[in-house]
C-alpha cells in the first residue's frame, strides 16, 4: 500500500476533501490544511450540511465549500469526492439524517476514484452500543474495513474527547467559577488539543515517513474533570471547581448560547457518558510521533487560552 503523501506527489491536483466541516472537528483540519495550501495540498474542498459561522469562515479562508447531505446519496457524495485526491471522513453529526446512515460518506469512497481514505472515528467506538449520537461510529469502521481495499491508502484514526469542549463552556465558566458537566468529576480519559490533532493527521498526510495504519490521538496524560478543574483554578481563577449536574441542565445551557445545532448537543451529551463510562481513558503516543513533539497538555491549553474563560 503506498502511503499518502506518495499519493499526493504523483498527483498535479493535490487536492483534499474534508467531511463534516460544519463541526468544529472538520473545521479544524480544514483550517490546517489551508496552512499548507501551495506547499502539501493544491485545492482543498470542505462538506457540510448547514452553513453556519464556521463555513463562512473557512470560505473567507479559501476553502471550497461544498453542501453535502446524508440524504444525496453515494452517487451525488461520491461525484463530490471525485474532486479530490484524498478524502477526510469526519463524521456528519450535524445532518438531520445521523445514524447508521452516516456509513454512506465512507462506502461512497469505493465509487469516487480517489486514492487516500482517512476515516475518523473515536476512541471506544466498539463499544457505544446506547450512545445514540456515537453509536454508528462502529459502522462507520465496518464501512471502512469494506472499503479500505479499493484506495492506495487508509486510515483509521481514533480521536479522544477534545480538550476544547471547555470553550463551549467559556461563559459559565466566567460567571459562575464552575465547570458544569455531566460526566463523572473521577473518571479517567487523555484529552488533546483540537488544532494538535488537526495538524497531526494533516501530517500524517504530506509526511513520507508516515504510513497508512490505525492512529489513535490522545493527549500527553491521563486525567479526570477535577484535575481538569484543578489546572483551570492555577491558570484562570483560584475559585474555579468541578460540578457534575444532570445531562439536561448541561445541554439547557448549550442550547440558551444558541452557538450549536441540537445534534451537535447531544455529541456533547454521549462523548461525557462515554467519559464516564470509562471509554475514552486510552492514551497513546501516536499523536505525539505525528506531531514530532509533545501534544499540548491540559494545563498549558487553559494557560493559553485563559482570556478566554475570564469576564
Amino acid at each position: 500500500m503506498a502511503n499518502f503523501a506518495s499519493i499526493l506527489d504523483a498527483s498535479a491536483r493535490k487536492s483534499i476533501l474534508v467531511t463534516g466541516c460544519d463541526m468544529y472537528s472538520g473545521y479544524q483540519i480544514v483550517v490546517e490544511a489551508l496552512k499548507r495550501k501551495g506547499t502539501g495540498f493544491g485545492r482543498v474542498y470542505a462538506t457540510f450540511f448547514e452553513e453556519n459561522h464556521l463555513v463562512e469562515h473557512l470560505q473567507k479562508l479559501g476553502a471550497e465549500c461544498i453542501k453535502l447531505a446524508i440524504a444525496d446519496g453515494a452517487e451525488t457524495i461520491a461525484k463530490a469526492y471525485s474532486k479530490a485526491d484524498v478524502v477526510v471522513v469526519v463524521p456528519a453529526f450535524s445532518d438531520k439524517h445521523w445514524g447508521e446512515g452516516g456509513c454512506v460518506f465512507v462506502s461512497a469512497v469505493a465509487h469516487a476514484g480517489v486514492h487516500g481514505l482517512a476515516l475518523c472515528s473515536a476512541i471506544g467506538a466498539e463499544h457505544m452500543e446506547g450512545l445514540q449520537m456515537l453509536a454508528p461510529l462502529r459502522k462507520m469502521e465496518e464501512a471502512f474495513e469494506r472499503v479500505k481495499g479499493k484506495v492506495k491508502a487508509a486510515s483509521l484514526v481514533r480521536c479522544s474527547l477534545h480538550i476544547d469542549m471547555l470553550w463551549l463552556f467559556r461563559r459559565q465558566i466566567a460567571s459562575e467559577h464552575a465547570i458544569c458537566l455531566s460526566a463523572s468529576p473521577s473518571a479517567k480519559f487523555a484529552p488533546a488539543a483540537g488544532a494538535d490533532c488537526a495538524r497531526g493527521l494533516c501530517n500524517m498526510i504530506v509526511d513520507p515517513r508516515f504510513e497508512p495504519r490505525t492512529y489513535v490521538l490522545t493527549g500527553p496524560e491521563t486525567v479526570d474533570f477535577e484535575a481538569v478543574a484543578r489546572c483551570a483554578a492555577g491558570a484562570i481563577d483560584e475559585s474555579i471547581h468541578y460540578k457534575q449536574v444532570d445531562r439536561k441542565e448541561m445541554a439547557m445551557y448549550l442550547e440558551k448560547q444558541g452557538e450549536m445545532c441540537t445534534n451537535a448537543i447531544a455529541v456533547v451529551g454521549d462523548t461525557l457518558a462515554a467519559v464516564s463510562k470509562g471509554l475514552l481513558d486510552k492514551q497513546c503516543r501516536d499523536l505525539a510521533e505525528l506531531l514530532g513533539k509533545q501534544p499540548m497538555s491540559v494545563g498549558a491549553y487553559l494557560e493559553k487560552n485563559a482570556s478566554d474563560f475570564k469576564p
